[in-house]
């Protein structure tokens, strides 16, 4: 796709501080482009550059081809629209006059709106589905709806290109998905040209064609939410721990923050081993790293949610090769971590021929005289003729403590091992 708005070797700098260095962007027709980075990074400076707003000591922007700087801020302005996280009105105008404001580049300076301003105002409105709200005033509406207006607005100046500056960063959870879902509306039926700058990693991985990850005023990564948004880069851009999984209806990378300081204290140094997969045992380990006790996990194929998390955060893990079944040798590792534990807890999964060891491993540990909490589990998770089943009711049998969900996990650990 052709290039709308482009950077050239920009340099930028406010008093003292240098933000922008030969930097080189382009925004291209068409797309929905995320950019995200942690505070200060250069994110609303980049946006007020590619609108004109700030000007660079040194390299250019052109827009379609010509450059910004030598373009009239009226041509600019019917060319490129800013949403901004809020806005403050200091008069009582009513929606439709806030949104007829974004025809002021069309009209001439002491000229009254025409029939058509009025026209291309309350199509904005109506495609914001906000038009009953025109003649109510802007200050009484909530902040979903002041973002519609100004995105109406926005609409009015009939632009190719929308910047967009935070703008759900305000707003529930309801209202960011409302919002983001109107602005790929657009993008499709106006043929609209996005830049949507996001603090919500997940926001900007499921609404974005593409992605550009700004850390100290320099492009770190640019490219498909897979390819921007891993681990590693997170990890080294926003220094913390996440884990990065692939959402399972969209299949948009899905960032989960785990924290990075408060397991390295180890605060009460005691080990909790757990017994888990696909996902069963993230919940479980948070809690307890976050309370300050060390976590093990067992047996884990390379490649599981679980395997990743513990990865993730440098825990110790039994692991298998991926989609294989237990083998005798990560089966001895895993009974040499939970022989290290204090307590080892069995999350509820699925079980199968291939990790029913792992519960032998447990129903083994409780006959040595180690403490064990198993999360309740049916005959729905049995996937062994039985024998998942009946190494359950040994468990409980040999005394370990069943609970129903994860809300008893700390309570019962306390209760197990005491609190230091």
């Amino acid at each position: 796709m052709p290039a709308i708005l482009r950077m050239e070797s920009v340099w930028f700098q406010y008093p003292g501080r240098e933000v922008f260095h030969d930097l080189t962007f382009s925004l291209e027709e068409g797309e929905i482009l995320g950019l995200i980075g942690p505070n200060s990074s250069g994110k609303t400076t980049l946006l007020k550059l590619m609108d004109g707003l700030l000007n660079p000591q040194r390299g250019k922007v052109f827009l379609g081809g010509k450059d910004l700087q030598k373009l009239p801020r009226r041509q600019v302005a019917r060319e490129i629209a800013v949403v901004p996280q809020e806005m403050e009105i200091p008069f009582s105008f009513t929606v439709g006059e806030i949104v007829l404001m974004g025809r002021a580049p069309y009209m001439g300076r002491f000229g009254w709106e025409k029939q058509r301003d009025l026209q291309i105002a309350r199509e904005g409105m109506a495609l914001t589905d906000i038009a009953q709200l025109e003649n109510r005033p802007f200050a009484e509406l909530s902040q979903g709806e002041k973002q519609r207006v100004l995105i109406a607005r926005a609409l009015a100046q009939e632009p190719g290109v929308m910047l967009l500056d935070e703008p759900t960063s305000h707003l529930d959870i309801n209202h960011q998905v409302e919002i983001n879902e109107l602005v790929c509306s657009l993008n499709v039926e106006k043929n609209l040209t996005v830049m949507n700058i996001s603090h919500d990693l997940n926001l900007a991985a499921e609404y974005s064609h593409r992605i550009v990850l700004l850390s100290r005023g320099s492009i770190y990564a640019m490219g498909t939410p897979s390819e921007v948004i891993t681990e590693e880069n997170i990890r080294r851009v926003y220094e913390t721990t996440v884990m990065v999984e692939k959402n399972p209806v969209s299949g948009a990378p899905r960032v989960t923050p785990v924290g990075k300081s408060r397991m390295e204290k180890d605060g009460r140094k005691k080990t909790i081993h757990l017994i888990c997969g696909a996902g069963s045992g993230v919940d479980s380990a948070r809690r307890l790293l976050l309370r300050g006790y060390r976590v093990s996990l067992g047996v884990l194929n390379i490649g599981d949610t679980d395997q990743k998390f513990g990865k993730a955060l440098g825990l110790t893990i039994a692991l298998e090769e991926p989609f294989s079944p237990i083998s005798e040798r990560a089966y001895q590792e895993n009974q040499d971590l939970i022989a290290r534990a204090d307590l080892v807890i069995v999350e509820r999964f699925l079980v199968g021929q291939g990790n029913l060891a792992n519960l032998k491993a447990a129903s083994e540990a409780l006959e040595k005289g180690k403490r064990v909490i198993v999360l309740e589990n049916d005959g729905q998770y049995d996937f062994t003729a039985g024998e998942a089943s009946a190494c359950y009711q040994r468990l409980r049998e040999g005394g370990a403590v069943f609970i129903p969900d994860h809300s008893l996990i700390l309570k019962e650990v306390e209760k197990a091992v005491g609190a230091g």
